[in-house]
């Protein structure tokens, strides 16, 4: 029996670029200890809130937080909405790590919350707080303890991921004027004025997609989401750890990923760290910025299964952290690469409130 926690209110959140973001405060701790979750792209706050026995947000309610989830930007309740409202809407990690996480945090402590916040980013949720705490867009001052999972500045994924990045299909296909990217569904000019239908990618995608649906795939399940996403992003679970969800749920849980953000997260992978978009450059000390993490409590969590974000993308950043003196590394430094775990399920499994909450917890306390 699959696990949900209630969908409070929308707070609307403008950012300083003009995207108007969705901000919900969970009922029951008002007055504790703020805690900010941050879900993926292609995702939504959602995410937090459905789990095969329990949700992570009723969790740390349980252990006194005030929680909040933040629909930003690359997520699939935002994505459309922002692309129809204004079509020259800058969808790359920048703007997200510039705009997203520090409106959510300005609007929390406007809303009365006058203590220190702490943050959980997952999967690129992580890979904008993180980039925001490297530029500095997320400070010190308002935010203590952060726990990234799956993702901070280091992008290792699967090979096959790696070749749909080099050949740079998704360049190709966003330059065709393709601005949104669905698991199953066709883009349609038309997308903001009707529903789209389901159906086929842009030949660029799809006719690739036929031939590697021959090959031998990694897993064995037979959900054509499965197969979609996988190929999209890497596998995201493993399915024997979220039976309930992998059965009736898959659907609501992933959509629209702007394809700019796509493509960014594309050359990302490609270069193996967090760039600024369109730049093949040598790494940018001020988005490699070590020292910008050093008054944080920071934990690194993955799945030692991980075929979405490789752990080697956790293990980089650890070790880049763990450089120089003591001094000089965040002050609170922890890593958990569980075991028999992949990506989504760190947060949807069935034994996630034994295996990968504790250590959620341990991170923000």
């Amino acid at each position: 029996m699959t696990a949900f926690t209630a969908t409070p209110e929308a707070i609307p959140v403008t950012t300083e670029d003009h995207c108007q973001l969705e901000l919900r405060r969970h009922t029951g701790t008002k007055g504790h200890r703020p805690v900010l979750l941050v879900h993926g792209a292609s995702a939504a706050s959602a995410t937090f809130r459905i789990g095969e026995r329990q949700t992570l947000v009723d969790y740390l309610l349980a252990q006194g937080f005030e929680v909040w989830t933040l629909d930003w930007r690359a997520g699939m309740r935002r994505a459309q909405d922002l692309y129809c409202g204004n079509r020259s809407t800058d969808f790359t990690i920048d703007a997200a790590a510039r705009y997203d996480v520090p409106a959510a945090i300005k609007r929390i402590s406007e809303l009365g919350s006058e203590k220190k916040i702490a943050i959980v980013g997952h999967c690129m949720g992580g890979g904008i707080v993180s980039q925001g705490i490297a530029r500095g867009h997320i400070a010190n001052a308002q935010v203590e303890s952060v726990v990234l999972s799956g993702l901070g500045l280091f992008y290792k994924g699967a090979i096959d991921n790696m070749l749909k990045a080099e050949d740079q299909v998704l360049e190709e296909i966003l330059a065709n004027g393709q601005a949104l990217l669905h698991p199953m569904r066709r883009w349609d000019p038309s997308v903001c004025t009707q529903d789209p239908r389901d159906g086929p990618w842009d030949p660029l995608m799809e006719e690739p997609y036929s031939v590697w649906l021959r090959m031998p795939l990694r897993h064995d399940c037979n959900n054509h989401l499965c197969h979609r996403l996988s190929y999209m992003f890497g596998m995201p679970f493993l399915p024997d750890k979220i039976p309930s969800i992998h059965r009736d749920h898959l659907p609501s849980q992933f959509g629209y990923i702007p394809m700019k953000f796509f493509l960014h997260c594309s050359q990302n992978l490609r270069r193996g760290y967090a760039a600024p978009f369109g730049s093949m450059k040598r790494p940018d000390p001020a988005y490699l910025n070590r020292a910008a993490f050093q008054q944080f409590n920071l934990t690194l969590i993955t799945g030692d299964l991980n075929s979405l974000w490789h752990r080697d993308s956790i293990d980089t950043m650890y070790e880049w952290l763990r450089r120089g003196r003591t001094s000089e590394q965040p002050r609170g430094l922890r890593k958990h690469v569980i075991r028999d775990y992949g990506h989504q399920d760190l947060l949807w499994g069935t034994g996630a409130p034994e295996d990968v909450f504790p250590h959620i917890l341990a991170g923000l306390s």
